[in-house]
């Protein structure tokens, strides 16, 4: 995309500047990654070693990987200035037809000061500007813990074929309806059942199967079936 034109929505609002309207990851400094705790862990609607820079983003990234309509996301994707202030947003979401940008924010609460302009920037971009409370992130976190621990494992087996596991595993959870993970798994001989976990898992992150995780660790009692 080319470099948009300053934004300003009225007169007495500041105008907005933005480096570039794609959406590319803005690494935190050494000393703020310090400071904020960092997180870091290489995910796979963002396929990158991705930074989160608060427990709320890194939970909520979970959760965007557990969500089937989403395709995609940039942490930290844009740098701007409205008016005199540098502003980066926690997230840009590639969610089915829409674009959306993010900012997680306790309680909710953003600075007016800069809500205008972002909006309105944003809305003249096509994409839509959201502020999402930590609270209703944090609400959700054993379901973000578990889409998280899933592509950690995911990741680490990303080069193994399991086309033919996935094919076995739809036709077995059509045939009985539902599965337990106890049921694809050998908790006593894992590496036996090594391709057919991780096809489960993609199967899940996929959306092609479905499971409750919302309310209790992944394990092997924790059932799945066609979404």
């Amino acid at each position: 995309m080319g470099r948009p034109k300053p934004h300003h929505s009225a007169s007495t609002s500041p105008r907005v500047h933005i480096d570039a309207l794609t959406p590319v990851q803005h690494r935190a400094r050494r000393h703020f990654r310090i400071a904020a705790n960092v997180r870091i862990q290489r995910m796979l609607k963002h396929p990158h070693v991705s930074e989160f820079h608060s427990l709320a983003e890194y939970l909520y990234a979970g959760l965007l990987e557990g969500t089937p309509s989403v395709t995609g996301y940039v942490p930290q994707p844009f740098a701007l200035r409205v008016g005199k202030r540098r502003y980066t947003p926690d997230f840009y979401v590639v969610d089915g037809d829409k674009r959306r940008v993010l900012e997680l924010k306790p309680r909710g609460e953003f600075d007016p000061a800069l809500w205008g302009p972002l909006d309105a920037f944003f809305s003249a971009q096509g994409m839509r500007f959201e502020v999402i409370p930590n609270e209703a992130v944090f609400a959700r976190t054993i379901e973000a813990q578990n889409w998280l621990e899933l592509v950690r494992a995911l990741n680490l087996c990303r080069d193994l074929d399991t086309l033919a596991a996935e094919a076995a595993l739809l036709d077995q959870c059509q045939a009985a309806g539902s599965l337990t993970v106890g049921d694809v798994v050998d908790p006593g001989d894992r590496d036996s059942t090594l391709e057919l976990e991780v096809a489960m898992f993609r199967l899940l992150h996929r959306g092609r199967l479905t499971a409750n995780l919302s309310e209790q660790a992944l394990d092997y009692k924790t059932t799945v079936s066609l979404s």
